[in-house]
């Protein structure tokens, strides 16, 4: 009866309300909303392990770990709902883990010598196999942190279209947005300007970077993309950047 009336309660209020208050320090609430979303964690677990988790399941307490983590690390100043950022940070933990399982399995159950070929060949399809598996699993991660820059995006005003048509065609010019970017996540006051405002603090950047306002507010939609994908953390689109800049 009286969990009955709790999830009642918890219903009533936002989601991101109940973390807020979880955040400040409510831990006997943090069971019980957990408890309530055991069906999201295990459908989005599921959705990443192809298979339906049973609670026996390495994978489904990885994701439990992965949910409670996300709890202590929303923030609603981003824009984004809970669930959403939530479910980004469980399919990035039991992909990791995937990962890592399969790599250590591979070492394992594979013994060869450099004189046993017909061994050796078999290791290297083991190991393309793998590799392809883990190619498959940061395509769909990166998909799913592209749905969550995109609608992040859609607050400040900014489509994904519009951010690919700014993007610089050359190598100095794209590390040098991303170095205004930089600038921008890693000073609180600018940090908090762009979150709160949902725009580029122009006249704190041109004060303290040498570069013009005319160039910065060419790029902006571009930067703002850039800071969005350093403050959120995309794991996989980061990784994308890096490639993109080399």
């Amino acid at each position: 009866m009286l969990k009955r009336l709790l999830s009642r309660e918890q219903k009533n209020s936002s989601v991101e309300d109940v973390v807020a208050q979880i955040q400040a320090g409510d831990e006997s609430e943090r069971n019980n909303f957990i408890e309530q979303y055991i069906p999201f964690i295990r459908k989005t677990t599921s959705k990443v392990c192809k298979k339906y988790l049973t609670t026996d399941d390495d994978e489904y307490s990885i994701a439990l770990m992965a949910f409670n983590e996300a709890i202590h690390q929303y923030s609603p100043e981003k824009g984004h709902s809970f669930l959403a950022f939530a479910s980004l940070v469980v399919k990035r933990r039991v992909i990791d883990y995937i990962r890592y399982e399969q790599r250590r399995r591979v070492t394992l159950s594979i013994d060869y010598t450099e004189d046993d070929k017909e061994n050796m060949e078999n290791v290297a399809e083991v190991h393309a196999a793998v590799r392809k598996y883990e190619v498959q699993l940061e395509s769909e991660a990166r998909r799913e942190e592209i749905i969550l820059l995109q609608k992040t995006l859609s607050q400040y005003g900014i489509s994904l279209a519009e951010v690919s048509k700014q993007s610089p065609k050359h190598k100095d010019a794209r590390e040098n947005m991303l170095d205004i970017a930089k600038t921008v996540v890693n000073n609180d006051e600018f940090k908090l300007y762009l979150i709160e405002k949902k725009r580029l603090p122009m006249k704190q950047l041109t004060t303290n970077i040498t570069m013009s306002r005319k160039t910065i507010e060419r790029n902006r939609k571009y930067i703002i993309a850039l800071c969005i994908i350093l403050l959120e953390d995309f794991k996989y689109l980061q990784d994308y950047l890096r490639g993109w800049l080399g």
